[in-house]
């Protein structure tokens, strides 16, 4: 038998209120205890959405970030000389990395740590016996190290990145928005904001219009690349009798258009710009870093409300004699830490049980319930001869590809390639559809992997990237550990994921097209053969945190309020609650947008939140 409200907030324990011994942050010495209008825990996209949205609006933001700001948007002074400006710049814009995209895998890698890493045996025969090694039956743990995972059931490669920016300072910037529904698959592509589907329709319209505006999405700028018209158009040509579309892939990026050699990629710095070039705004906006939200406190009435956030400062740890620990009170707390990061406050709060069957005490029962990820096919191409030599001829009679190989070939003659350079790469994709019900990303660009070594020159390879989609399921879980704590000090996250048996079967067939589009484009580079990644590295985790109309299945409504919580809001992945297969970003931005509106219209009373600011270079 379930718990009433009253009930349950009645025996929770004290530790899930406001701890007097506490102190409150420094910040409401200047804002006083009511100044504060939204806490913000996360500074991705996600957050810096809400952040940017609520600041035009003229509330008082306070966001925290778990992580460092280590890269930033420069602007000339006027002496010339550059200078840090505004946090969560894209790393890739550094000019080395678009002299040589295969040295950014290394940035990725450093950005990325894994979430749960499963114990294996660690006895190592040939170490020398009088060095240390476990126990029997036990194990070390650190640094995400998780007894509790089991192989079969993690998705091993599932990672985060802390600092300002989240993911979207190494992110692809692919934006893709997700197909609509279809009745062939249930559970899988966009989720409704309307039972009504002309409704729907019109407000995801504009829901992805504000996003795309926002973030600056564009399918042009690789328009005038010779690698990029060469795949685009072979691949539409191979197809052309089976009506299937070949396009370029929507980004957020935009061409200098003083240095067309180069694109600059964005990120969070994109939607926080505006808020740090008006000093009304700055005034507005306060962002700690490397401060950590451990939990989130109830105010201690018979209301689900929450009453302050518990934050620490990390950097306080290397001071004795700093305050570790305070509060920081809003009107209204948004939780976009990322598809981990959001339940495991969370839980840590108390909100939540541990086990796979949630208590019945539980405030929030769906959180880490129904986790979806994407299955990803990947290999890369070497282009085929018969492309390669058609790039002296300008096979499509275009007066700048014609220009472009002539001063190539003019300044380097001893080039065995008559492709230029600095020729941007190739961004093709297709669409979602229910025959080829998978998202394409048909590119050269840097991940984590698929490296390029210099036995092949990078201007003729090509990456083919397939990402699937999985079904919703009620026993595919996120859970927590008291017992074991990851490298922050908060609870262990532990995946109990299997896909389902039509999720599989649609990925093998994803992996068969994959070959067949990659048989028209060239010949297998031998070091990435046609293969399936480790479950998680698409890094498209979502479902933790799940939003929509059934409060049975769900976390939070549609404006990504917390069931029955007065002032309590999820963001991010986490909040899809279908199964999809394309880049999610975009799509978490609209239901960020539309959480903020509901939130700005709850504190300012009456407005409904939209805005047409300007930001930089969109």
């Amino acid at each position: 038998m379930s718990l009433s409200t009253e009930q349950m907030l009645r025996d929770y324990p004290r530790s899930m209120q406001i701890n007097g011994q506490i102190p409150k942050n420094a910040i409401h010495e200047t804002y006083g205890n009511d100044g504060v209008d939204v806490f913000i825990a996360g500074s991705g996209p996600i957050g810096a959405t809400y952040a940017k949205l609520c600041v035009e609006a003229g509330l008082r933001v306070v966001m925290v970030e778990i992580g460092a700001a280590d890269s930033f948007y420069a602007v000339n002074a006027e002496e010339g000389t550059a200078v840090p400006y505004v946090p969560g710049y894209h790393k890739k814009n550094e000019i080395e990395f678009q002299k040589d995209i295969d040295r950014f895998v290394n940035v990725i890698k450093g950005a990325l740590q894994q979430v749960s890493v499963p114990v294996r045996n660690q006895n190592v025969p040939t170490l020398d016996p009088g060095a240390w090694s476990a126990p029997p039956g036990s194990s070390a743990i650190s640094n995400g190290k998780n007894p509790h995972q089991r192989e079969f059931e993690n998705l091993s490669a599932e990672a985060v990145t802390r600092g300002v920016g989240g993911m979207s300072t190494h992110w692809t910037c692919s934006t893709p928005r997700i197909h609509p529904p279809m009745e062939s698959l249930p559970g899988i592509g966009r989720p409704k904001l309307s039972n009504d589907p002309a409704e729907d329709d019109k407000e995801w319209n504009e829901l992805y219009s504000e996003a795309e505006r926002l973030i600056g999405t564009s399918t042009k700028e690789f328009d005038e690349s010779i690698r990029h018209t060469l795949v685009l158009r072979s691949l539409q040509d191979a197809y052309k009798d089976r009506q299937r579309i070949f396009r370029p892939l929507p980004l957020a990026c935009h061409r200098l258009k003083n240095a067309p050699e180069y694109v600059e990629w964005h990120s969070a710095e994109n939607l926080f710009h505006s808020i740090y070039n008006d000093d009304k705004q700055k005034k507005l906006f306060t962002l700690l870093t490397n401060h950590r939200c451990t939990r989130l406190a109830l105010t201690g009435g018979y209301e689900k409300k929450i009453g302050a956030a518990e934050v620490r400062n990390l950097l306080a740890t290397r001071n004795p004699s700093s305050q570790l620990d305070s509060y920081i009170m809003a009107k209204v707390y948004v939780l976009a830490s990322g598809a981990i990061g959001n339940p495991q406050i969370l839980y840590n709060s108390g909100f939540s049980g541990l086990q796979v069957t949630p208590r019945n005490d539980s405030l929030i029962p769906n959180l880490g319930r129904y986790i979806t990820e994407q299955p990803m096919a990947f290999c890369q191409i070497v282009l085929r001869q018969e492309f390669v030599d058609s790039v002296r001829d300008d096979p499509y009679g275009l007066p700048w590809w014609k220009e472009a190989v002539a001063q190539h070939i003019a300044k380097n003659p001893t080039d065995a390639l008559p492709i230029p350079f600095r020729d941007p790469e190739p961004q093709v994709t297709t669409p979602f559809t229910e025959e080829h019900p998978w998202h394409t990303q048909i590119h050269r660009d840097a991940f984590s992997y698929g490296a390029v070594g210099p036995e092949v020159d990078s201007r003729v390879i090509v990456d083919l990237r397939w990402f699937g989609a999985t079904d919703p399921e009620a026993n595919n879980l996120l859970v927590f550990q008291n017992d074991v704590q990851d490298g922050y000090s908060m609870p262990q996250p532990t995946f109990r994921y299997r896909p389902s048996t039509a999720s599989n079967v649609r990925a093998r067939k994803m992996m068969a097209d994959m070959c067949e589009v990659a048989s028209n484009l060239g010949g297998y580079l031998p070091t990435s053969p046609p293969q399936f990644m480790d479950p998680g590295l698409a890094l498209h985790l979502a479902g933790t945190t799940r939003i929509g109309f059934d409060k049975a299945t769900t976390v939070a409504d549609n404006n990504s309020l917390v069931w029955d919580f007065a002032n309590l809001y999820v963001a991010g992945n986490g909040t899809i609650r279908t199964g999809f297969g394309e880049n999610p970003t975009l799509t978490s931005m609209c239901h960020a947008i539309k959480s903020a509106r509901s939130i700005i219209n709850t504190l300012k009373g009456g407005t409904d939140g939209k805005n047409t600011g300007e930001h930089r270079n969109l």
